[in-house]
Parts: structure tokens; C-alpha cells; sequence
């Protein structure tokens, strides 16, 4: 535990700056992350690197950023190259096109929705209050199963997760991420009704997010996606349940605002 805290204060301190400032900090270091995460889901599949694909995942999410009005283009052009790939290439299989295109389609949307909530007014704010959401709710849920956690959530998918860590890590990701927007991002009754219903939910996505890459995982075979991060795995086991959170924040304005 005293590792894992350690890790997660260094990971603070080096992301508070690119987070607080936006602008071309955020952009290093969400290319930062998006080539760990490629790299650590190119290395987890059947324990073999394949360096066409993980180029493939990157120069895809990088182009699906830096031509955000071409995002279906994109996404049909990228799937017709993977299926050349498993044609020319024997060591690609039909599997790992298919998983390699869902990661890059996550990874690209997740990155364009954090780029994007910059863009409206306020931005470093929201990303803070869907930390508190994400990570609020994942913190609480360890503390909370580790304290009264007695009931298995999901042996198949996740043997160590339990439906007290899971209730107790909602119930805090909701009041915690609800407390912070009252004070800082409300205004008005239409915004209200929005936050509302944000914090009622990203707890439950950012759980979802957490279990699906825990389904990942168990289907390779592999307990970390990486060891970059000691105490928490690689980069994707830390911003898992995030990368939902993003995603589904951006469909919530799109919908609802």
C-alpha cells in the first residue's frame, strides 16, 4: 500500500501541471499516455509484440485528434488497413485486428474528449470533477471491500471485487464528484439537473471501465497490462476506468446540453 500511495502522489505531481495548463502540455502528455497505453494492450495480446500494430494504434489515435472533423473516415480507412494487415501477415490474426481496433477507437475517442472539454470554458475544472468521479469511486471502492467487502462482485471477471466496495465506491464517487460541482461548476437549474445526473452515473461507468479492461486482462491471461507504475501495473490499469469516464462525458454534453 505505502508503494501504491508513493506512485500515486509522483503521478500527481507530474500531471498536475499539463491538467492545470492545458494548451501543449496536456497535448505531450496525452500523447504520452496514448503511446503507453498502445503499447501495453500491443504486448498484452497472447504475450506477443507486434510492432505494425502498435504503430497502427498510435499513428491512428494521433491522425483521429489532429482531424477531429474526420473521425468516420478515419475509423472505416484504419479498420480496411488492419484487415490488409491480417491478409499480408500471418502472425495477424482476425482476433487481434478486431481488439486492436476497439482499443484505438477507445484510446482516440477518450483523448478527443479530454482535448475537447478544454475547449469550453472552465476545462481544467471539469476534468477535475471527473477525476473526483473516476478515481474518487475506485479509491473508495478499495477502502470500502477491503473493510467490509463479503459478497463477490464478478469471480470470472474480477475475483478480488466485491458488491460492498462496489456500492461504497459509487455512494462516494457520486457525493464527492456532486460536492464539487455544486461549489464550482453549477449554475443555474439546467446545469444542476446535468451534474445531477453526471455524478449519479460516472461512478457506475468508471466501475464498468475497470471490470471491462479486468475482462481484458483475464482473457490474455495477465494479471497488469505493464510495471511502468509500482503498486498500480502499467498506465492502462491506472486510467481504466478513465477512459470510460471521458468518453461517456462527451456523449452526456453532446445529449444533453
Amino acid at each position: 500500500m505505502k508503494k501504491r500511495i508513493i506512485s500515486a502522489v509522483v503521478l500527481l505531481v507530474i500531471c498536475a501541471p499539463p491538467l492545470l495548463m492545458g494548451g501543449l502540455l496536456l497535448k505531450i502528455l496525452c500523447a504520452l499516455v496514448a503511446a503507453s497505453v498502445c503499447y501495453e494492450f500491443s504486448k498484452i495480446r497472447h504475450k506477443r509484440f507486434n510492432a505494425v500494430l502498435y504503430i497502427s494504434m498510435l499513428v491512428f489515435v494521433l491522425l483521429f485528434n489532429a482531424l477531429p472533423h474526420r473521425k468516420v473516415g478515419l475509423l472505416i480507412l484504419y479498420l480496411i488497413c488492419l484487415f490488409f494487415l491480417a491478409i499480408i501477415s500471418e502472425e495477424i490474426s482476425l482476433d487481434d485486428i478486431s481488439s486492436v481496433f476497439m482499443m484505438a477507437t477507445i484510446v482516440a475517442y477518450a483523448v478527443n474528449a479530454l482535448l475537447d472539454i478544454y475547449h469550453i470554458g472552465n476545462g481544467y475544472m471539469i476534468m477535475l470533477y471527473i477525476l473526483i468521479a473516476s478515481f474518487g469511486c475506485d479509491i473508495a471502492a478499495l477502502f470500502v471491500g477491503m473493510a467490509f467487502g463479503k459478497h463477490k462482485l464478478n469471480e470470472r471477471v474480477s475475483p478480488k471485487k466485491t458488491w460492498e466496495g462496489a456500492i461504497g465506491g459509487w455512494f462516494f464517487g457520486c457525493v464527492l464528484s456532486f460536492g464539487f460541482a455544486y461549489a464550482f461548476l453549477i449554475n443555474g437549474s439546467e446545469h444542476l439537473l446535468f451534474y445531477v445526473f453526471a455524478s449519479l452515473t460516472l461512478p457506475i461507468v468508471a466501475q464498468i471501465g475497470d471490470l471491462s479492461f479486468s475482462l481484458i486482462k483475464r482473457n490474455y491471461g495477465a494479471k497488469d497490462f505493464g510495471s511502468l507504475i509500482p503498486g498500480h501495473g502499467g498506465v492502462l490499469d491506472r486510467v481504466d476506468s478513465l477512459l470510460f469516464c471521458l468518453i461517456y462525458f462527451a456523449a452526456m454534453v453532446v445529449v444533453l446540453i
